[in-house]
């Protein structure tokens, strides 16, 4: 396997999704875990690169129960985020899900069973030839597959559905989450969903950070909230697809010059009129 940078990835991984992760880089695989899950009752995310092809697992740890069956009795809006993610990745690759060791179609959520005790999920992408590929080529496929992986997961866990008061000892035992100020903070796995869907392009102005910046540019963009947090009720549920847009930081601020914001469509139509202006 080329020299991948583990710890350069588990960051990446880390800051995209909110969540700690530790990365392994062993002979024929990478293994990627959450630290924030105790060891035994969580999960690894195996990554492999065989022969034109790039794989990952979703390998529940031994004591794993209640977190699977956490995960089979996620609500309806939860399994709609898993569907967006499992649909845009398989447009172009392909993805294998058993739920208590019987075979099920991801995008299809209302059809899945209750009551899970066993998970399996795999991701594949081919034709990935390594040898055609430099080591960041590489890391950046992994980045791509793992995240995925990582997005279809933390969509069907409860990671922000608590809240905890100062001077509280902790959580509840068995309590499958970590702590957020406020429950409508910007989701990284709603942001990510958003991304998936949508893509990295302003979709105001099209402006795209990794065309214009390169590498570091890569996976930057604001998204933007179109019912703002602040009037979202306590009962709301966040649909990435409808309710998130990916724009640039320049329309972003240009969105919220009005309150209620600008309309992605209404900037549009300023810009259109402003470029007519100005070639009049």
């Amino acid at each position: 396997m080329k020299e991948i940078n583990i710890s350069n990835l588990t960051k990446k991984l880390s800051e995209k999704y909110g969540i700690n992760l530790r990365g392994y880089l062993l002979s024929d695989r990478i293994e990627l875990r959450p630290i924030d899950i105790e060891y035994g009752v969580g999960f690894i995310i195996k990554i492999k690169i065989e022969w034109r092809n790039l794989s990952a697992e979703f390998i529940p740890d031994n004591f794993s129960g209640r977190l699977i069956n956490t995960m089979g009795a996620s609500e309806k809006y939860k399994r709609n985020i898993f569907r967006l993610i499992a649909t845009n990745w398989s447009l172009n690759n392909a993805i294998y899900m058993k739920v208590n060791g019987e075979e099920v179609n991801a995008i299809e959520p209302d059809h899945w069973r209750d009551n899970w005790s066993h998970l399996y999920i795999q991701l594949c992408q081919t034709p990935v030839i390594k040898d055609e590929l430099d080591t960041h080529q590489l890391e950046n496929l992994i980045i791509d597959i793992s995240g995925c992986l990582l997005g279809l997961i933390l969509s069907l866990l409860p990671l922000e559905e608590a809240t905890i008061e100062e001077g509280t000892d902790g959580l509840p035992e068995g309590a499958l989450t970590r702590i957020e100020v406020n429950r409508y903070e910007r989701s990284s796995v709603n942001r990510q969903a958003c991304l998936s869907i949508h893509g990295h392009s302003c979709k105001v102005c099209n402006f795209d950070f990794e065309d214009k910046y390169g590498e570091i540019g890569k996976g930057y963009i604001h998204v933007h909230h179109i019912v703002p947090v602040s009037e979202i009720g306590l009962n709301y549920n966040i649909n990435p697809e409808k309710d998130l847009v990916p724009v640039c930081p320049n329309c972003h601020v240009m969105l919220h010059k009005k309150n209620p914001a600008y309309t992605v469509n209404e900037l549009k139509s300023i810009i259109s009129s402003n470029m007519k202006i100005r070639k009049g």
